[in-house]
């Protein structure tokens, strides 16, 4: 199956190598104004083509990622590590995420969804869950 998408107004494309396992919706208060829904996957799975800008958040001294979108549409595609969480993890992190939104609903339909509770994770160690987790329709 075809895992491939696009932002808003086409200038990004993101190609995906597999089917994501579950995906995430992060309550935290960056990715919940963006409406984001996540897939983790390492970055050798995943193409990006187009360019695009990169944001911090303003609310972390260190932040963990830098958030990537679409100069032109401001459609959100996917997440980094910093430099600062590389450092962190000695030097290594394979792992980034996408943007499920970028997709069509029907071809998320039938993936687990996690609800993490990132608003209340202080940026280290594992992540507790806000709700339990459900079956996309």
């Amino acid at each position: 199956m075809n895992w491939e998408t696009h932002c808003h107004c086409g200038a990004v494309s993101v190609r995906l190598t597999k089917a994501p396992e579950d995906i995430a919706e992060c309550n935290c208060s960056l990715c919940f104004s963006h409406g984001i829904l996540w897939a983790y996957y390492s970055p050798r799975d995943v193409a990006i083509e187009g360019v695009t800008r990169t944001y911090n958040r303003a609310d972390r001294a260190n932040p963990n990622s830098d958030l990537h979108f679409c100069p032109t549409c401001g459609c959100t595609t996917h997440w980094s590590a910093t430099a600062g969480l590389i450092e962190r993890m000695g030097g290594t992190v394979d792992l980034m995420g996408v943007n499920m939104r970028l997709f069509a609903p029907d071809r998320l339909s039938g993936l687990k969804l996690s609800f993490p509770d990132g608003r209340h994770w202080s940026g280290e160690g594992a992540w507790g869950y806000a709700r339990d987790a459900q079956i996309m329709p």
